[in-house]
């Protein structure tokens, strides 16, 4: 297998997130109280790129964010809790009289959740010079979704001997066909659930080759799929509504076990679902 390496960036939208629980459902012309706001801090940083990498940070590897914020309060927060969590802004690109994305993510009783998202920056990212170096030294680079015209440039500058690995999300607006094909041809790990691994498989055109790819199934178990053999690996089920985030730091927990030295990617994804336990339990019982 091939060893990972300790220069890390990853690919992402930012964004605040700002997680509801409602005391009922939501009704148009009617009232809903909140019973909770989410846990720990609120709004509470957010990306998939972001909870991705707060598991690599955490191994000491050199975990740079390529992203985009903007000038305002929200966008300082987003800063300071990613440079809390241990990951270099050296990555991030502020654009002037840009708005920071914000996610607001309702959950009902019944455990409907409502995903409202404004993207502020206005399609206005690109990749800056600064962006450009820490791709360029990065030695293993992890793509989530992301501006996709930014994402696509963001590709092309990676080294051709730097590892990819393709956290996917089923959003054809941030990953165009030709794209995925792109993002496909490169990875070396790839992360779906099951609805998106007959998406993966038409951008690799039907040859998984070499790759490994890391499927959730929600609650259930995570299958490993590697050339010749399919993998179950066992998941305990958290009673947690919001799960935001639990996938990408089942990515991130996996991809940071190889970073520490871990060959075995059964282990690696064992360790990865540790970690997406760990984020969800303190959230049960919400």
């Amino acid at each position: 297998m091939t060893s990972v390496p300790k220069r890390v960036a990853l690919v992402g939208y930012a964004a605040l997130d700002h997680p509801i629980q409602l005391a009922g459902q939501f009704r148009s012309h009617w009232t809903t109280p909140i019973r909770h706001r989410g846990g720990g801090p609120w709004p509470r940083p957010g990306g998939c790129h972001f909870y991705a990498g707060m598991p690599i940070a955490r191994t000491g590897a050199d975990t740079a964010l390529v992203t985009w914020i903007g000038d305002d309060v929200p966008g300082a927060q987003y800063r300071g809790h990613c440079t809390a969590q241990g990951m270099s802004d050296a990555g991030m690109a502020v654009i002037e009289g840009g708005d920071t994305p914000l996610c607001f993510l309702v959950y009902e009783d019944d455990g409907a959740c409502a995903c409202l998202i404004d993207f502020g920056l206005s399609g206005r990212e690109a990749v800056t010079p600064a962006q450009a170096d820490v791709l360029a030294a990065a030695d293993f680079v992890c793509m989530t979704v992301a501006p996709p015209q930014a994402a696509e440039q963001a590709l092309s500058l990676t080294r051709p001997d730097a590892v990819i690995a393709w956290v996917t999300k089923n959003d054809p607006a941030s990953f165009p066909p030709h794209f995925r094909q792109q993002l496909a041809s490169r990875a070396r790990y790839i992360f779906c659930n099951a609805r998106e691994l007959p998406w993966v498989d038409e951008a690799l055109g039907g040859d998984r080759g070499d790759r490994i790819i890391i499927q959730t199934n929600g609650a259930g178990e995570v299958l490993v799929h590697e050339q010749t053999r399919t993998t179950p690996i066992a998941v305990s089920p958290i009673d947690a509504r919001d799960t935001t985030g639990a996938g990408d730091t089942l990515a991130g927990g996996t991809l940071a076990a190889l970073i520490a030295g871990e060959t075995d990617i059964l282990r690696a994804v064992e360790a990865g679902v540790s970690a997406a336990a760990d984020l969800l339990r303190p959230r049960s019982g919400l």
